[in-house]
């Protein structure tokens, strides 16, 4: 007997079929077999059945492993569990397991030919185990969406396996905008996250958000139902648009009502505000209502102003209201254009015509005052406008009745500001989350005040708009602002601006002017924030390097500290990300710090545990074996207590328990030359 099994007892260089003899009162030979497994071939014809397997944790499989071969000895299956051992004279052999037990297992059937050759087959098997959960917690940041910027939706599902296998959907409504899978090597169950980032619109508000989960195994595995997480409505803040076209003329009817839409849609909900010729002005009850009834009274021509607006913004839409033209000898004065807007010092001209024959037409005004009596038209002209109380008014005297009647110029001398400035209310340096605070907007010397808006905005998002109407000096005046907030950790390095604008109508210039403040940069404090607060298990394999990530969120910058469970252990390193190959199993704490505040966050470190192969019962008898015969030449005669040992083993162990007694139960007596004379 030369050698035995390689894996048993030492490197074997040759596999096969070894013989020794015993000499006893008759010489006996006992045989064994040496296997090195080979890739199934034709000769073996090895067919599972099923050909893999995917199972849950815990549950049973069975796996019939056959084979046609008319040259094949024996087989057996090699598994963690379930394994038979060697069965000879067999072609078919299940691979029976009552309650699988390992995230991960090798099985394998192998076969051995008469001639000693011997073919394998693997048997792929996945273990599955769907999750403890599937949730979504609120989009970051929390609270109503702004349209225009992006949020961060997680879908969290705790405690699958294999996550290479996980498909994450994302579904808006009845809508999927999003597939997720993972390139994950673990078996085991991992705690899985799918990120997404997405664009508020307002075509979404209303509609409801979620996230399910599934393991695939199609097309030949089975289908498994899948996880939903709890869904969220979505809502959309947004600036209001209106309904209609933006600006209108219309036509004083002969009788009836005039009425003014400003209807638009926005979230939060529109407010609106009016702004009328001043005799129409003190006498609007319904100034923040959506629609603006003019009666008979009330039918002055000139420009409305409608302005809709919310906390996302506000827009602003014209009405001009004109007469009808005038049926017989009225007193037709007509100002071209009816309504002028003039920067400061800019020039102005208008022209006023007489509809029918006049004996006198002229402006009256304290400058460029003018008249004529022979033209049906005079014009009032200034080169440069400077006169704040300046309000121009035409007249005629005509031939017949109305023998008098005169027309206001309805004027506005606009001067932009001189400077727009913001600044901090009784406060100086960084701002503390949480905390209430008082942002001051100055704007110096503007006209006319009633058409300015100061709006605040916060980088591109509009927050806060303040409307001056209720003022009346056309004058330049200084007026001020105050913007309340209570700044997030989201806002630290937001600018905050403020924008005087002046809107003068559709004569005015287009876009309005607007003067904008220097930014404001918003420094903002807040306490250490983990990404994921909750304990972290950490698989410990000896040797291997591992990583414990304890970066978290703060203003001012957190400082780390780390402690270890083992007071012998190392220093560690007060970093953010503590990396080792040397850490020992336990629960490490790790103190993120700054002026405001320490958070923690405990690593709990497990050892990996590993499945050790089955031992086979004579392996030490076989071995024993080998040992004699090397120590004594290969006389096998002076090995018979040893071969006994083996032989009583063999036959206490259950046939398929020990490839050792592969072809040494067996064994039939043999003639020994060497021990006759």
């Amino acid at each position: 007997m030369a050698r035995i099994q390689s894996e048993l007892c030492g490197a074997v260089e040759n596999t096969g079929l070894y013989s020794f003899t015993v000499l006893a009162v008759w010489p006996i030979t006992h045989s064994f077999r040496v296997l090195a497994g080979s890739p199934v071939s034709a000769r073996c014809q090895i067919e599972l059945s099923p050909p893999k397997v995917v199972v849950e944790y815990g549950d049973p499989f069975s796996v019939n492993c056959s084979s046609s071969s008319d040259h094949i000895e024996g087989m057996g299956w090699e598994s963690p569990e379930g394994g038979t051992g060697f069965m000879n004279g067999v072609s078919s052999l299940p691979l029976d397991v009552d309650s699988i037990a390992l995230w991960s297992i090798n099985a394998q059937c192998y076969v051995t030919l008469s001639d000693g050759q011997q073919c394998t087959e693997r048997l792929p098997v996945t273990v599955y185990k769907t999750p403890d959960s599937v949730s979504m917690p609120q989009p970051s940041p929390t609270g109503p969406m702004v349209e225009g910027q992006k949020y961060r939706v997680q879908c969290a599902v705790a405690e699958v396996a294999p996550a290479r296998h996980l498909v994450v959907q994302w579904h808006k409504g009845d809508e999927i905008f999003s597939v997720d899978e993972f390139n994950v090597s673990s078996v085991s169950p991992l705690n899985v996250s799918s990120v997404r980032e997405l664009t508020a619109h307002r075509d979404d508000s209303g509609t409801r958000i979620w996230c399910e989960a599934m393991l695939n195994f199609l097309p030949a595995g089975p289908q498994l139902p899948p996880m939903q997480s709890k869904s969220h409505e979505v809502i959309v803040l947004y600036p209001p648009t209106f309904d209609e076209l933006e600006n209108e003329t219309l036509k004083v009817p002969a009788d009836g009502e005039v009425i003014l839409n400003c209807n638009a849609t926005g979230n939060p909900m529109p407010a609106y505000s009016w702004r009328c010729p001043q005799p129409v002005q003190q006498m609007v009850k319904q100034e923040s209502e959506n629609q603006l009834i003019l009666t008979r009274l009330l039918q002055l021509p000139g420009t409305y102003t409608c302005t809709a607006s919310n906390t996302q913004g506000n827009t602003t839409k014209y009405f001009t209201v004109v007469e009808a033209p005038m049926s017989g000898e009225g007193c037709s004065l007509i100002l071209k254009p009816s309504r002028v807007v003039v920067g400061f010092g800019e020039p102005v001209s208008v022209s006023c015509e007489a509809a029918r024959p006049v004996r006198v037409l002229g402006w009256e005004s304290a400058i460029s005052a003018s008249h004529t009596q022979q033209d049906l038209s005079v014009q009032w002209k200034v080169d440069s406008l400077i006169d704040w109380i300046e309000e121009p008014i035409c007249y005629g005297v005509f031939f017949t009745a109305p023998r008098q009647c005169e027309e206001k110029l309805n004027l506005v001398l606009y001067k932009t500001p001189d400077s727009v400035s913001i600044r901090p209310v009784n406060h100086t340096g960084p701002m503390v989350e949480g905390k209430e605070y008082q942002l001051l907007c100055e704007v110096q010397n503007i006209a006319p005040v009633q058409y300015l808006t100061l709006r605040w905005y916060r980088e591109k998002t509009e927050v806060y708009n303040h409307s001056f109407s209720d003022l009346t000096s056309s004058s330049p005046v200084q007026v001020s602002s105050i913007l309340l907030v209570t700044p997030t950790k989201a806002e630290n390095g937001a600018q905050y601006r403020c924008v005087a604008e002046l809107e003068l109508g559709p004569e005015g210039p287009q876009p309005p002017p607007t003067v904008a403040s220097e930014p404001l940069n918003a420094s903002v404090y807040f306490p250490p924030t983990f990404l994921s607060p909750e304990p972290e298990v950490v698989d410990l394999t000896v040797g291997a390097e591992i990583s414990l990530n304890c970066r978290a969120a703060g203003n001012p910058t957190p400082v780390y500290s780390w402690q270890s469970p083992h007071p012998t252990q190392e220093t560690m390193e007060n970093e953010a990300v503590l990396t080792s190959s040397s850490l020992l199993p336990g629960t490490y704490t790790c103190t993120a710090s700054n002026a405001l505040e320490k958070k923690s966050k405990q690593f709990i470190v497990k050892a990996k545990t590993k499945v050790m192969p089955l031992k086979d019962p004579c392996q030490k008898q076989a071995c024993a074996i080998q040992t004699c015969l090397q120590a004594n030449k290969y006389v096998e005669s002076m090995c018979e207590a040893v071969i006994r040992e083996m032989l009583r083993c063999c036959e206490t162990q259950a046939a398929g328990n020990s490839i050792c007694c592969s072809g040494f139960k067996d064994s039939k007596p043999t003639d020994d030359k060497r021990g006759q004379t």
